[in-house]
């Protein structure tokens, strides 16, 4: 069960791109504890395809610690990486106080050991 205590603000962010593109309206909807309207305009801009690593806001960071993270890695689409950085995910979790252990698996990704 350690698995589920690492990177579960990368499945957050993918959860929430995947409700992005697939046109879904979060509005105030509640999701694993966080608002995905809140979490989608505070921290997508930092895990987008194309583009560096740039650390995220404390806007973001504050509702990234909303969140429940094994709920949200629990669920996290299949081939969400064909449309967000996971590695963007990981470094901003990092930024933002969450353990993100190398190795750690979530939905399709790992984190690398690098």
């Amino acid at each position: 069960m350690a698995h589920h205590k690492a990177p579960f603000f990368v499945c957050a962010i993918a959860i929430v791109a995947a409700l992005l593109l697939s046109a879904a309206s979060p509005g105030s909807a509640q999701f694993c504890g966080a608002d995905l309207g809140d979490l989608l305009a505070d921290c997508m801009k930092y895990v987008r395809i194309p583009g560096p690593k740039v650390n995220p806001s404390a806007a973001c960071c504050a509702e990234i610690k909303k969140l429940d993270l094994p709920c949200l890695c629990d669920n996290l689409p299949p081939g969400i990486e064909k449309r967000i950085s996971l590695e963007k995910a990981v470094f901003v979790a990092r930024k933002c106080g969450k353990t993100v252990r190398k190795g750690t698996k979530c939905g399709d990704f790992t984190v690398p050991l690098m």
